[in-house]
């Protein structure tokens, strides 16, 4: 049976970590989802603003103090790029390029989005034209086509079990030696004679005219080119509108509008910290919003579970 967390956490930077350490304070089952070495704290090289240290403090000793706190208060924290919320499940489903996690409540805490997309050569230009981030979704236009899907996880191993009903030939390229996945799915795979998984490749550019009609990949140094008429990408490369704007409402620049409570257009999910559409973003702003939206997170599951 699949763990449910009473709260997750996209991004592990002052937002997030706060809102972690008030909940795991509160006894609640928390994980929080980071990217290594990402995040505008962990990039500080000095702060010298933050109350409490008047000789100031590097950006990463800060993150590894607020980690420390909430570790303590057994605080999950898990390496992992998020790919998609589904918010029509329950609990609501966190998919990610590792593993897919269900939670109560979700606190979207990711950061800048700016800083949060680089897109891969050729992608925006072939949207809708043969690159997808969504195979079930989109599965029924691959019939007798060949595809190629990128990234690793639960997400990517179901996404390309749909498209065996669909497609002529799967391709799936990890970054890995392995494809990093539930086993049971894994072998559901690979009993399947037309999927392929290559492993050690990332992606380096789509090409194509008016449609995809090839793509460039790396192994180990040397580039390859498939032909491929259809390409899957869970590489975290969409942009916030893609990935938010179906439960949030976005301003012009892409961050997310709530009001003072954090809450998003959906119930039990919150935007907190440089995400967050506002004036200021300070490391002192993002720990209040992580604040406010770990007890308004937590005042949702008890009033859940009232109810249940």
């Amino acid at each position: 049976m699949e763990k449910i967390y009473d709260m997750i956490i996209i991004g592990g930077g002052p937002a997030g970590l706060t809102a972690a350490i008030y909940a795991g304070r509160a006894q609640l089952n928390v994980l929080v989802i980071e990217k290594r070495e990402i995040g505008s704290l962990i990039s500080a090289h000095k702060i010298d603003n933050y109350p409490g240290f008047p000789e100031g403090i590097t950006g990463r000793e800060l993150y590894q103090l607020k980690k420390e706190h909430a570790l303590k208060y057994n605080v999950k924290i898990v390496e992992g790029t998020f790919l998609e919320l589904d918010i029509f499940s329950e609990p609501k489903i966190v998919k990610t390029d590792v593993e897919n996690y269900h939670g109560k409540s979700v606190i979207i805490a990711s950061g800048w989005p700016k800083n949060s997309v680089k897109k891969v050569k050729g992608e925006e230009e072939f949207i809708g034209k043969g690159v997808s981030y969504c195979a079930t979704c989109d599965g029924a236009f691959t019939r007798n086509l060949k595809v190629g899907l990128f990234g690793q996880g639960d997400e990517v191993a179901e996404e390309a079990l749909f498209l065996t009903r669909y497609s002529k030939e799967i391709f799936i390229f990890s970054k890995e030696e392995n494809l990093k996945c539930n086993q049971e799915l894994k072998n559901a795979l690979l009993s399947h004679d037309n999927v392929k998984i290559i492993p050690n490749s990332s992606i380096v550019e789509i090409k194509g005219n008016d449609y995809v009609e090839e793509v460039v990949v790396s192994r180990e140094g040397i580039e390859e080119t498939y032909p491929l008429d259809y390409t899957f990408l869970y590489l975290g490369t969409r942009s916030t509108e893609e990935l938010f704007s179906g439960f949030a409402k976005l301003d012009p620049n892409g961050y997310i509008i709530t009001g003072e409570d954090m809450k998003t257009e959906v119930d039990g999910v919150y935007a907190a910290g440089d995400i967050r559409s506002k004036s200021i973003r300070q490391v002192t702003t993002a720990v209040a919003d992580g604040t406010i939206a770990s007890l308004e997170a937590a005042k949702y599951i008890l009033k859940q579970k009232k109810e249940r």
